[in-house]
């Protein structure tokens, strides 16, 4: 084993990551599950997509790039709310911003189980 990418291991396991029970396709490495769910391999340096059997490989990617799309949206739109909210004085509307905010946070809490 390379001692490059078994400090990258060790790094990942620090960092929160889980390692799994499966192998990468490509070069045989463990694979690891991020805290963002995402399964990732060290000694490649890139992500790994786990198809289930019978699982189409395309539906599976757009699925992904749906998730991603959506937690990027859901981000933005907390980050334009963060700084409404931060200049906001009237009572009222920062009662409306924060029950936007936290429906958001909801709604990407839920995401982000639904990806794991």
């Amino acid at each position: 084993m390379s001692s490059d990418w078994a400090r990258e291991m060790a790094k990942l396991l620090r960092s929160g990551a889980t390692m799994l029970s499966y192998n990468c396709p490509e070069c045989g490495s463990p694979l690891f599950r991020l805290k963002s769910g995402e399964i990732w391999c060290a000694r490649c340096q890139k992500r790994v997509i786990i198809l289930r059997e019978g699982e189409d490989e395309a539906a599976v990617v757009q699925r992904e790039l749906l998730w991603e799309n959506l937690e990027r949206a859901i981000l933005r739109k907390l980050s334009s709310l963060s700084n409404l909210l931060s200049g906001e004085e009237e009572p009222e509307r920062i009662r409306e911003i924060a029950e936007s905010i936290s429906t958001l946070l909801a709604s990407l809490q839920r995401l982000r189980r639904l990806k794991k």
